[in-house]
């Protein structure tokens, strides 16, 4: 269950101090794969050896609203070797006369955790979450440091608390998540310097998380596909470890 939030509560009305290409005409990250290796859970007969996970996203960015996405999905029925239905767009921004110029930072929280016990509902736990006056104080903190090119480190730190409090709506989970990755998407950093699809893996010996990173840049495609004489499924896709 994704989690909305009132504009007056999260809104960056400044667009980020951090210069970027006026050229980018579109940035996606898409969630594609959360591949679970390992489930943490011993197989011996008669018991399959099935696991209980929570899959929690979080993206926060400089331009909009603060957190672009919060969301919490549950699996029941989790086996080794299994891949989890979470292929989706968990950032999304496109050029327009209201909003012309893009993202300068996107910060990307995934981690996998193991339930002790049964599911929660989880859209009452993160209905409980948006009620939880430390997520609030959380947020506003987030809120007013998004926007500084060197708060990477204070956001990573603050999105492990709001992981904390979901935590503690969760219930009985296991202490240390199967799978928790923190990766930052930067123009300082290059991420959005080629146009088309660039594959970012992450994994560990339990579980592997595949975003996609696709930066439309409308001017660079036209130019090269006139250079070129080719379609835009042509464009290389690259991988980045």
């Amino acid at each position: 269950m994704a989690l909305n939030f009132d504009e007056a509560f999260l809104d960056v009305n400044d667009a980020g101090d951090i210069p970027t290409s006026d050229n980018i005409s579109g940035i996606e990250l898409r969630l594609s794969q959360v591949f679970v290796k390992e489930n943490g859970t011993i197989r011996f007969p008669p018991f399959p050896g099935f696991s209980k996970l929570y899959v929690t996203t979080i993206v926060i960015s400089d331009l909009g609203n603060v957190i672009q996405t919060l969301d919490l999905k549950g699996f029941p029925k989790v086996g080794d070797n299994e891949e989890l239905p979470v292929d989706r767009t968990i950032f999304f921004y496109q050029k327009t006369d209201s909003s012309p110029k893009p993202p300068s930072q996107i910060h990307v929280f995934i981690s996998v955790i193991k339930s002790k016990q049964a599911l929660r509902d989880v859209g009452k736990v993160m209905t409980s979450l948006k009620n939880d006056e430390e997520f609030a104080g959380i947020v506003s903190t987030i809120k007013s440091i998004a926007k500084d090119a060197t708060a990477a480190g204070q956001i990573s730190d603050l999105v492990l608390q709001v992981t904390s409090i979901i935590g503690k709506f969760l219930g009985n989970v296991q202490d240390k998540p199967l799978f928790s990755w923190f990766k930052s998407f930067t123009n300082l950093g290059g991420e959005f310097d080629n146009a088309g699809i660039s594959i970012v893996p992450k994994e560990n010996e339990k579980v592997k998380v595949v975003i996609n990173n696709i930066v439309r840049d409308k001017e660079r495609e036209e130019a090269f596909l006139a250079a070129e004489n080719v379609f835009p499924e042509d464009f290389q896709v690259t991988e980045n470890n």
